[in-house]
């Protein structure tokens, strides 16, 4: 029966390829998901080891803030216990050319750091290929291929920006350390250019330290934590250890989220897999009956079915492994060729990435195959005898009552969880996701009777344009009901998937938009770079407000000041209170119901909420103060009180009054506000404003829809991988219903012979397979998307109050994948039907 089973393998070499296919398309996202986070976790790896290569022991600020002084890098310099001493630490900074264009690194970062030659370096230290090491203050060196992709020559100068102030760098070097990438501008300066431009002059971020020869790095660090017991001190093992957890504490989300979708493409590809061993074992019932008439047991006909599956399953789960890596390969050359260059880090191979899908691949195989072996093993020797190999029709009834309960059970638990207003997001979720696995297990069980009074019908509208064929294709996918839900589950799957994704990226960009637009009032915003927490330079509200064109100009800022002895916004030990200086409401809609929307000197707005929760009225006076930054208070009168906002959730103070307690320089402008007096077009108020602010350079102007548009594009950015990732199930299922209709068309190779012999034409033939394929594929597709509306639309209304309140539809997506689901039908059918319409009549019949 090994032998006869091994066989039936070899000589059947298209069903083979099918069905391994179908694993190969499941188990290689899951291998490539693997290796792609133990690519990422490599590349973090190296550049933890480089960082701390060497590295005896690292002094950092204690738990007081305390930071290392310079007196103290002397003190340990002298230290006999030491060898060497290096300071380090990063600054992120904005750089521009001499004509003051700022250089944009797009998904890249800017920073500016401290090198060491490999002579006095602790750790590794990146090799100069071109120019000569910084020297001078202002010097520095930029890595290699940042300097060919923004076009940073040898000796240019650079004027760099950083939220403290701006510098002149002058480029006198070049590097490469196989790390940085090439988006990213990664400046190298002297410990004496970082030490004036980057610190107060008498601290540093951190050191790190080697130990002498005869000295341990655990005694050193011993030895230190007595010495300097206001520090943190860790050896750089301990430190490197550290930096490695969290790097794969944070990448651990990265691996569940592909994994997860990796398990979505195995979930469709199983179907797909029971799918082709159920058909395979109904025409292979002769052939079986035969065995068990010369003698063969129930038990031989079921293992040589599982035999096969085993073989199945290993060897497409190998090749599973191989595309899995191509799949990594194919996802760096995408990333690089769109600004986002991952750093070398190989394909991530690893025991677990090829072993893992391996296993898992061949027991989803087994567990498929295992239903149609055990009802392979249950055909009777007089089967033999049949004219027929299509196996008997089986009754839907069992597996239509389980899927009806299922789904309404379903149905259930995502209307308790839309209707669960006072239980937690989270567990509401919860509950919408049990509702999705059952409305998903309820669908393949009950989708056969769902298909039989919605496919043919469907068929007769299809196929109306073809007559005769038209109706005949409708006929052919009503016999074999379980065949047709089959095929169009994994599509309906993948759609489903889609289409909530789609109302969740629509929903978002709508949310974003309301917020735009329905709380900023300015005509133009001014901020900094999101990265780096870039403050807007102080003289940027006179520059905007001497524009041609502006009429009110009003800065935001948040400052570390209370009102009554509280912040209005608190984190930790961490507090603040939104400053503004002007008119608030020509910033943010601000709805004033009591007192005046002015906010002068000596005046407080607060949200009614807040106002209520601190028992304050228009007329109140309160004592604004800066605790731990001056000794200052002021008295200030509550001038008004606006309704909730969603930009402005606490009290607010006017510059004026912030003044009074802390000095100007602790008051950092964050945005400001510019409108137009109504002299020029919104155009060239955006040309004058552009204009006044380019010497800033990090300065940005923003409309409202530019704001919605960032955003938007980041939320159309992540979308993407997602569609991407789901495109996997989408292929699957094409293949699925290639494989169907193939495996269709060699089971009725003597009907289709027949009706070439009655006079149908090579054409019909072609036209009548092609109409089944996609009478199923929009089956699928209209099921996947009724499906996809009503989880997405429960999972939105469970997230309102995160944001999301405006449910959307993605009509565009979903007539997309209604026109689409018609394509993939037609081009998935071309070659099943090519394969019918050739089909000798004769041999056919004779067969």
């Amino acid at each position: 029966m090994t032998r006869v089973s091994l066989r039936n393998i070899g000589a059947h070499k298209l069903r083979l390829a099918l069905t391994v296919l179908a694993v190969v398309l499941g188990t290689a996202f899951i291998a490539g998901s693997l290796m792609f986070t133990n690519m990422l976790e490599r590349t973090f790896d190296q550049a933890v080891s480089s960082q701390f290569d060497g590295v005896d022991a690292v002094v950092s600020a204690g738990e007081s803030g305390a930071s290392p002084t310079l007196e103290v890098v002397s003190e340990l310099e002298a230290d006999g216990r030491v060898a060497a001493v290096n300071e380090s630490g990063t600054t992120t900074v904005v750089a521009a050319k001499s004509d003051g264009t700022a250089i944009q690194t797009g998904q890249g970062a800017s920073s500016a750091g401290i090198y060491y030659d490999v002579e006095s370096s602790v750790a590794a230290a990146p090799e100069v290929v071109e120019g000569r090491a910084p020297e001078a203050v202002g010097e520095a060196i930029l890595n290699s291929n940042a300097a060919e992709k923004y076009g940073v020559g040898l000796d240019e100068k650079l004027t760099v920006v950083d939220p403290a102030g701006r510098r002149e760098y002058t480029v006198v070097g070049l590097y490469d350390d196989g790390l940085t990438q090439a988006s990213s501008l990664g400046f190298k300066v002297s410990p004496e250019t970082y030490n004036e431009f980057y610190t107060d002059g008498t601290t540093v971020p951190e050191l790190t330290l080697r130990a002498s020869e005869g000295t341990t790095d655990q005694q050193l660090v011993d030895a230190l934590r007595g010495a300097y017991p206001e520090y943190t001190i860790d050896t750089g093992e301990a430190k490197a250890d550290e930096a490695s957890k969290a790097i794969k504490e944070g990448l651990s989300f990265v691996s569940y989220f592909l994994i997860a979708f990796g398990l979505v493409g195995l979930l469709v590809g199983t179907f797909l897999i029971a799918n082709t061993f159920s058909m395979i074992v109904a025409q292979r019932t002769k052939e079986f009956a035969l065995l068990r008439a010369l003698g063969s047991s129930r038990r031989q006909i079921t293992r040589s079915v599982a035999v096969e599956a085993f073989v199945v399953g290993v060897f497409g789960s190998a090749f599973g492994v191989v595309a899995g890596a191509a799949l990594v390969a194919v996802i760096k050359a995408v990333m690089g060729a769109n600004g986002m260059e991952l750093p070398q880090g190989g394909l991530g191979l690893s025991t677990d990435a090829v072993v893992v899908p391996i296993v898992v691949g061949t027991a989803v195989t087994m567990l498929s195959a295992w239903a149609p072996a055990r009802r392979a093993g249950r055909v009777q020797p007089v089967e033999a005898m049949r004219s027929s190999e299509s196996a008997a029709p089986q009754p839907l009834t069992a597996r239509t009552v389980a899927g009806g309960v299922l789904i309404a059970l379903g149905v259930a638990a995502a209307a308790g969880g839309m209707a669960w207003s006072e239980g937690s997001t989270g567990n509401r979720a919860m509950l919408v996701g049990a509702a999705a696995v059952a409305v998903i297990g309820g669908a393949f069980l009950a989708g056969p009777a769902l298909s039989l009074p919605v496919v043919p019908p469907l068929g007769r509208v299809i196929g109306a344009p073809f007559g005769a064929v038209g109706k005949l294709a409708s006929t052919n996918t009503r016999r074999n009901p379980r065949r047709t839900s089959a095929t169009a589950f994994a599509l309906l799957l993948g759609i489903a998937l889609v289409t909530v994704i789609g109302m969740l990226g629509a929903t978002m960009k709508q949310s974003v938009a309301d917020i735009s637009e329905s709380e900023v009032t300015a005509d133009y915003v001014l901020s900094g770079p999101t990265s780096g927490a870039f403050p807007v330079p102080a003289e940027v509200p006179a520059a905007v407000d001497a524009a041609e064109g502006v009429g009110e100009v009003v800065s935001y800022s948040e400052a570390p000041v209370t009102v009554d002895g509280e912040y209005s916004y608190a984190m930790g030990t961490y507090g603040a209170t939104p400053v503004f200086a002007g008119n608030p409401g020509d910033l943010f809609i601000l709805d004033v119901t009591e007192g005046s929307p002015d906010l002068g000197a000596g005046t407080v707005l607060a949200p009614r909420d807040y106002a209520e929760a601190h028992g304050w009225s228009v007329g109140d006076t309160v004592t604004v103060a800066a605790p731990g930054l001056s000794q200052n208070t002021a008295e200030a009168t509550v001038g008004g009180i606006f309704e909730p906002s969603n930009v402005v959730t606490g009290a607010v103070v006017s510059r004026d009054t912030a003044l009074q307690v802390l000095p100007e320089s602790a008051l950092t402008i964050q945005v400001v506000g510019a409108n137009g007096d109504g002299s020029v077009t919104d155009e060239q108020l955006r040309t004058n404003l552009e204009e006044v602010v380019r010497p800033f350079i990090v300065v940005q102007v923003r409309s409202t829809a530019d704001m919605s548009g960032e955003v938007s594009g980041m939320i159309d950015q992540m979308l993407f991988i997602l569609y991407a990732l789901l495109s996997l199930a989408v292929v699957i299922a094409v293949l699925g219903i290639i494989n169907t209709l193939t495996l269709s068309v060699i089971e009725r190779r003597q009907e289709i012979g027949m009706l070439r012999a009655v006079g149908t034409q090579r054409g019909q033939v072609r036209i009548m397979i092609i109409l089944e394929s996609v009478q199923m594929a929009v089956f699928g597709a209209l099921s996947g998307i009724l499906m996809g509306l009503g989880l997405g639309w429960a999972f939105l209304t469970v997230l309102s109050d995160q944001g999301l309140e405006s449910i959307q539809i993605p009509w565009a997506l979903v007539a997309t994948m209604l026109a689409g689901s018609v394509a993939v039908g037609v081009l998935a059918a071309l070659w099943p039907a090519q394969r019918a319409a050739a089909t000798p009549p004769l041999d056919a019949i004779a067969d």
